[in-house]
């Protein structure tokens, strides 16, 4: 039956032609019009299933806090200039009202001098209280001694998480630039000034106002978009113009690097990197295939009709994907560059026997119905298999995986139809018009593989030997295929060298925390605190910013009321101020050795406990004891008091400066009022409400690159503890790595089974669909081991090449099965002469196509395409040397008596 309807499709593509074409084009515009309506999401969290939890809650808090978007602008150089660079730069950026909401690269000083104690925790209130009743500089300075020996000497715990961690880097960076202060004084009175004197006392009690990293050579500039990671339409240009704004403004700072990172400037160049890719390869794809097509068959035109009939599978491909699907991600993003490898086949099949039967039969129609009788069966068993086992990815969970197996299990039933029906079409008119230009006929050439032949003659001779040697190899390569391991290191996927990438590394490093979020969201600020505060506790988690900071539940106010009244009344009834005297200043030097002497056993603890930033943020005042020449920040000023005859008289002054402006700045920061949430600046509550004004969002950091598998757990199990309802980059990224395990040994099982299924209906006959799939499971393990010996891992793209060599490499068995039946099992030099021929060019132009990926900047792309191209060439090895060597000591056996 099947053979009846291709014989007479063939007479109807020969003498129909024209309308066939006409046809086929009519419906290539109407595909092309649905096409043009298809959307791109290229974001990895958009491959988890669409009913997931934690991605449904992602969705839901990317939409109702914008803020869970950023773009980061990273400034790397002095110290002085990138801030100055910060302070040119954001009175710019936040002209760019169109993308940009809020931009952040300060403390709110203003906020935290009026409500600082109320924001401060009882335990440091506590320690605090006697810190203030004498504001002279001695006695402050003793005042501090104690303070640090008691919070920090005395407490075992002082460093025991990330937040108390950071508040000791904050205020030892407080103390370094107090110290620089008298130092600078010193050495030159006239610096001396009441903004030096202030910008000292808040650099005391607040830390550094910019967001600069603890050797300030870093800095961030937080952009908070007014739409979120996911509108690419929106994402792409809002970041060519930021772009376009850094790049001006940097002509002016020659000494900073300045670029951008953070999940908008990450998603764009995931689109634009990606979609470019695709672009290329797909161009560059067709050009090599239609090259191999005209070196194997030294003609033009030939070739050119099968890359005419390949474009309209895309397209149409393409109008299917937007009626079925609606969009591409960025795996369905590849579709075309992975049908032009696997489409162009079944033209080759078709075009091979075409041009072998016109130099036999008397005439194009005899001919077609030959070349169609005998390749159609194959490409339609083909193509039902390879179709099927892309359908059967679509049982997956995992949408991402799911929407490839749609997309490409659609476009390999289009190409076959397309070949079936259009490629005959052209093909006939190929030769009419040849026919009219030189009066007569001009037949394809067909070129023979006669080596193939030879090699076919050479295993049906020595099977047991073959045989033998691919058993070994097999079982080589399955040791390895056993040793494989996993890059979960998704960064790795993304293009090599962009800023966006490396600025994630560079984040780390200064800030030594991962710029990758978790979120939760909660319904009270009361429940906000709770949550952040038990997600403090966690070792694995950095920093952790939550409403409760800014606005504390109002409990947690009451208990901090009587010890900020305390505060209060300790700065009103403060000593006047002393001038300094030689007996006083000896007093000074000797508070100085002993901060000096706290200072370094806080530096031990830090770097026994391994807080780093600590130990280095001690060494950056008393030096690195491990150089021999460094710099101690006190000794210098101690030097400097015992030899300036004038010392007295210059800190009286610096003395005499600072201390109005502190105890206005302690007595402001000390109002025992409680903080309501309308006192709060709506610059500040963006940052944590949404629009409704009814949830608050935690979000929590990783205090180290979350891309490290290991830690990647860690921070997942224990963000899990803290909130289960917890979204967001990390334990998003190890669900979707899980689904993507799971979904794989699935989708692979079930194509077997389909594939097996397939084929027996196919050649009813269990014997021979079983020798089909045995190339394929051993060329699949050549795949995977092959990998491994060159030294290569499996990633989360290229894994999604396991399931799909299944329906790729089937085609060759099936073909050459089919041809097997059609021969006789006798005729293995026939068979490999001619079909041989035909798998082998699709085998090179599947691996061109294929190839064309690693071309790609995406390192995604480049990974599935080494793996799809040493699959394709395992799956073919393996079929012509396994298949006829069973089938050669199967009839050896049958010989023997």
């Amino acid at each position: 039956m099947r053979r009846q309807i291709l014989k007479w499709w063939a007479g109807i593509c020969v003498k129909r032609s024209w309308v066939v074409i006409g046809a086929l084009f009519a419906v290539t515009i109407l595909a092309a019009m649905c096409a043009s309506r298809l959307k791109m999401n290229m974001h990895w969290a958009d491959l988890l299933p669409e009913r997931d939890p934690m991605a449904q809650e992602f969705r839901q808090i990317l939409d109702e806090y914008k803020s869970a978007s950023t773009a980061i602008l990273v400034l790397q150089g002095e110290e002085q200039d990138i801030k100055r660079f910060a302070d040119t730069v954001v009175p710019y950026i936040e002209r760019i009202t169109e993308y940009v909401k809020r931009v952040d690269y300060k403390l709110d000083k203003s906020y935290f001098l009026e409500h600082g104690f109320m924001l401060t925790r009882v335990s440091d209130l506590e320690q605090s209280k006697d810190l203030f009743t004498d504001l002279n500089l001695v006695p402050l300075l003793t005042s501090i001694n104690d303070n640090f020996e008691k919070e920090y000497i005395a407490d075992e715990e002082a460093l025991s998480t990330r937040t108390k961690e950071d508040e000791a880097v904050r205020y030892l960076d407080g103390l370094h630039f107090w110290i620089g202060s008298m130092t600078r004084s010193l050495q030159d009175p006239s610096r001396i000034s009441p903004i030096l004197a202030g910008e000292a006392i808040d650099r005391l009690l607040l830390g550094d106002e910019y967001f600069v990293s603890q050797d300030k050579r870093t800095l961030l500039i937080i952009i908070k978009p007014t739409f979120q990671c996911m509108d690419i339409e929106r994402v792409i240009p809002a970041v060519d113009t930021l772009q376009r704004l850094v790049d001006t403004i940097q002509r002016n700072f020659p000494t900073v690097r300045a670029g951008l990172t953070g999940t908008i400037p990450l998603a764009r160049d995931e689109v634009s990197y990606s979609m470019n890719d695709m672009k290329l390869s797909s161009v560059i794809a067709i050009i090599l295939v239609i090259g191999l097509f005209v070196l194997t068959f030294r003609v033009w035109s030939t070739p050119i009709l099968a890359g005419l009939n390949l474009v309209i599978a895309l397209i149409i491909t393409a109008g299917a994907s937007a009626l079925f699907v609606g969009r591409l991600n960025i795996m369905t993003s590849m579709f075309a560059v992975i049908l032009i490898g696997l489409g162009i086949d079944y033209a080759i099949h078709i075009i091979s026997l075409y041009s072998e039967r016109r130099a036999i039969d008397p005439d194009s129609i005899s001919a077609m119905q030959q070349a169609l009788i005998r390749s159609g069966p194959g490409i339609i068993t083909g193509a039902l298999t390879t179709a099927a086992a892309f359908f059967a990815l679509a049982i997956s969970v995992t949408r991402g995986i799911k929407e490839l197996g749609i997309v490409l299990g659609t476009g390999i039933i289009i190409a076959m139809l397309t070949t079936l029906i259009g490629l005959p079409a052209l093909l006939a008119a190929r030769e009419k018009v040849s026919l009219r230009r030189n009066r007569e006929p001009k037949p394809p050439r067909h070129i023979e593989f006669t080596l193939l032949g030879r090699f076919g003659a050479v295993i049906n001779r020595h099977p047991v030997l073959f045989l033998g040697t691919g058993i070994v190899l097999t079982g080589a390569l399955l040791y390895q295929t056993v040793q494989v391991q996993f890059d979960h290191n998704y960064l790795n996927m993304e293009p090599a060298g962009i800023p966006s990438v490396v600025l994630q590394d560079t984040i780390v490093q200064a800030f030594d925390m991962s710029p990758d979020f978790a979120m939760v969201t909660a319904g009270s600020i009361d429940e906000s605190f709770a949550i952040a505060e038990k997600a403090k506790a966690m070792p694995a988690f950095g920093m952790i910013e939550n409403i409760g900071d800014i606005c504390p539940p109002e409990h947690i106010q009451q208990e901090r009321q009587p010890h900020v009244l305390s505060i209060q009344r300790s700065v009103a009834s403060s000593s006047k101020q002393r001038p300094l005297t030689k007996q006083i200043l000896h007093r000074l030097s000797e508070e100085l050795h002993r901060l000096e002497m706290n200072i370094y056993e806080l530096s031990q603890m830090a770097y026994i406990g391994g807080q780093d930033r600590v130990d280095a943020a001690c060494s950056r005042i008393i030096g690195d004891l491990d150089v021999e020449k460094t710099e101690n920040e006190i000794f210098s000023l101690i030097e400097l008091i015992r030899t300036d005859p004038h010392a007295a008289r210059t800190l009286s002054t610096f003395q005499s400066l600072y201390m109005p402006l502190l105890w206005s700045r302690v007595h402001g920061m000390a109002d025992p009022q409680l903080i309501t949430l309308d006192e709060v600046p709506e610059h500040i509550k963006n940052r944590y409400m949404n629009d409704a004004g009814n949830q608050f969002l935690v979000t929590i950091y990783g205090r180290q690159h979350i891309w490290d598998m290991k830690y990647l757990r860690q921070f997942s199990d224990q963000l899990t503890r803290v909130e289960p309802r917890a979204t967001g980059t990390p334990p998003m990224f190890i669900r979707l790595i899980d689904y993507i395990g799971s979904d794989g040994l699935r989708s692979t099982a079930l194509t077997l089974v389909i594939v097996l299924f397939l084929l027996w209906v196919d050649f009813r006959s269990l014997r021979l669909a079983l020798l089909g799939i045995t190339p394929l499971i051993l060329g699949g393990i050549w795949m995977v081991g092959i990998l491994k010996t060159l030294g290569m891992m499996l990633t989360m793209v290229n894994v999604c090449g396991i399931p799909m060599i299944v329906g790729i490499g089937i085609d060759d068995g099936v073909h050459l099965l089919h041809r097997y039946k059609y021969e006789g099992l006798n005729r293995t030099s026939i068979v490999l002469k001619s079909t041989g021929k035909a798998i082998l060019l699709t085998s090179l132009t599947t691996m061109v196509g294929f190839g064309c990926l690693m071309i790609a900047r995406y390192r995604g792309f480049i990974s599935l395409g080494a793996l799809l191209v040493i699959g394709v060439a395992a799956c073919f090895i393996t079929t012509v040397t396994f298949i006829p060597a069973i089938i050669g000591l199967f009839r050896r056996e049958e010989k023997q008596p």
